[in-house]
């Protein structure tokens, strides 16, 4: 299998603010379009990190030479909730697809009014607020990301618990359009991943599938990828507790199921031999190949990625490399496209050595001496 080496490690984006989760697609017309969520600098102000933030909004940047350089931030949605883990689609019609999922934050004596799942899935933050996650929300974009419509909620029925998505979207031949979510479907449940579909763009779901869940950990942040054959295969980052800190102990290796019928069944989940505590993300490359990247938190800690075979991948760990090495733990979900020449260009964030927050880049090429 042909190897690709790291070319080049550059900063996108930095300022005094969190930024994080970011998600790239390559536009109709060739350009390339950013989104992440940018949120007041928690480190700075009150020591700690927290992914739970009501000024967290989801913002866009779009390149027009291959990322080289990039244009101004753009907000594409903030609202009174906290907005997390943006992500970006283009569609075969040049569609733009964005989705992420919400937080309801409240002042911490307030946290009563955050109902049943407050037990759940609910946090406190930093002594001053209580927050509770209330679903996915999906907008599109008809104009290049010029403006948004939206947004749709997504939202299974029959799950007592919220659902969120970490993902990507993926369309079939026929148009529709399948996201991948994750929750639990009673409060207190493990979370399971499940399928669901639109016929209509975006602006409304229904369940198409579920993956058999497991007794003894989560299935989170799943990732679709279509074979070449057409046979679906969803991703998922699995941990015990994701309420436990520090989660180090907590994270499992990558489970793998697969779907031949567009999503509607489901195999068992089988554990790959790759450890893997981020959500995956896979780019297809020329020669039948994908590329898979992800977030690695344990030491030594930065960004990985592996080549394999495109229908039938390999996901283990000695077959991972090293794209970037990082200083903290707080770092990750990868998102890559394929550049003009050839090369591909993995975005992620990563933490400094300032401790500020930055949406780095990796650039890799064909390894021809490998």
């Amino acid at each position: 299998m042909p190897a690709m080496k790291v070319l080049e490690n550059r900063q996108v984006f930095k300022n005094d603010q969190y930024n994080t989760f970011p998600s790239l697609a390559r536009m109709r017309g060739g350009r390339i379009i950013l989104v992440f969520r940018q949120a007041e600098n928690s480190l700075a102000r009150y020591g700690a990190v927290t992914h739970v933030d009501p000024s967290s909004r989801v913002v866009s940047m779009i390149s027009d030479d291959e990322g080289q350089s990039w244009g101004p931030v753009t907000e594409v949605y903030n609202d009174e909730m906290g907005e997390q883990d943006p992500c970006i689609s283009c569609l075969s019609d040049g569609t733009l697809i964005c989705t992420f999922f919400r937080w309801k934050v409240v002042p911490i004596a307030e946290k009563e009014s955050l109902g049943p799942s407050y037990a759940y899935c609910g946090r406190d933050i930093f002594g001053i607020w209580s927050a509770v996650h209330v679903g996915t929300s999906c907008m599109r974009s008809l104009d290049d990301g010029a403006s948004w419509e939206g947004p749709w909620q997504i939202a299974p029925t029959g799950f007592e618990a919220p659902m969120a998505l970490r993902g990507n979207i993926v369309e079939l031949p026929g148009g529709r359009l399948l996201a991948p979510l994750y929750g639990g479907r009673r409060f207190g449940e493990l979370s399971r991943c499940l399928v669901m579909g639109s016929d209509d763009r975006g602006q409304s779901w229904t369940p198409v599938g579920e993956v058999p869940g497991d007794p003894e950990h989560h299935y989170l942040e799943p990732f679709l990828y279509r074979a070449p054959s057409g046979k679906l295969d969803i991703l998922m980052r699995t941990q015990t507790d994701f309420k436990k800190f520090p989660f180090d102990e907590t994270y499992r290796n990558l489970h793998v199921a697969s779907s031949g019928d567009d999503g509607v069944t489901w195999t068992k989940p089988e554990a790959a031999g790759l450890f893997c505590p981020n959500p995956a993300h896979v780019l297809p490359l020329p020669g039948d190949r994908i590329l898979l990247s992800y977030g690695q938190r344990r030491a030594p800690k930065g960004i990985e990625y592996l080549v394999t075979d495109a229908e039938n991948p390999e996901y283990r760990d000695e077959l991972a490399s090293y794209a970037r090495y990082a200083v903290d733990g707080d770092l990750g979900y990868t998102s890559a496209v394929l550049l003009a020449d050839g090369d591909v260009m993995i975005v992620y964030y990563v933490t400094d050595e300032d401790s500020g927050t930055s949406i780095g880049a990796t650039i890799l090429r064909e390894d021809n001496n490998a």
